[in-house]
């Protein structure tokens, strides 16, 4: 499945303001709740993973968190997309000792491993080009960010071309 088909116009956050990590997951798994995304536990489950396998990746312009859910605490798949107005501290993923700034986030919520997997390998993908972020970045609707998602997508399996900017 695709990853546009996980990313939903109310699973998009943009340009939102968090303190920390505690405060960001809490206001997004409150809104989620609220939409039956997912289940009570998915706030502690995804806050103790994050403690246990941090998600921070520096890439070359950007910084980037992927935090994942458990399946037994998702009720319908998702995947959020997050922009922050100011970055939120976080450790990073290929060295849990070191912190970076995080200003955008792609939160998982899949219902199964095998799914996980792919999409996981697929944001990876989209985040190696620095121009992926960067667009997501500057979206000021949520309708941008299907489009931007949906056109990355599409240039992944070259059935359009991309310049990089």
């Amino acid at each position: 499945m695709p990853l546009a088909d996980y990313v939903k116009k109310d699973t998009i956050y943009l340009k939102c303001q968090a303190r920390n990590r505690g405060e960001l997951f809490s206001q997004v798994t409150e809104d989620l709740l609220s939409k039956k995304y997912v289940k009570k536990g998915f706030l502690d489950f995804i806050n103790n993973r994050e403690d246990k396998y941090p998600t921070g990746l520096q890439l070359k312009d950007y910084t980037v968190a992927i935090p994942h859910g458990d399946p037994k605490y998702i009720n319908k798949p998702f995947i959020a997309v997050i922009t922050l107005l100011k970055p939120i501290l976080m450790r990073q993923m290929d060295d849990v000792t070191k912190t970076l700034y995080v200003d955008t986030l792609f939160i998982l919520g899949l219902s199964n491993g095998t799914d996980h997997l792919s999409i996981l390998q697929e944001i990876m993908k989209l985040l190696q080009k620095g121009s992926f972020v960067k667009k997501i970045r500057a979206c000021n609707s949520k309708d941008e960010v299907e489009f931007i998602i949906k056109n990355a997508e599409k240039a992944l399996k070259g059935e359009i071309y991309e310049q990089e900017n």
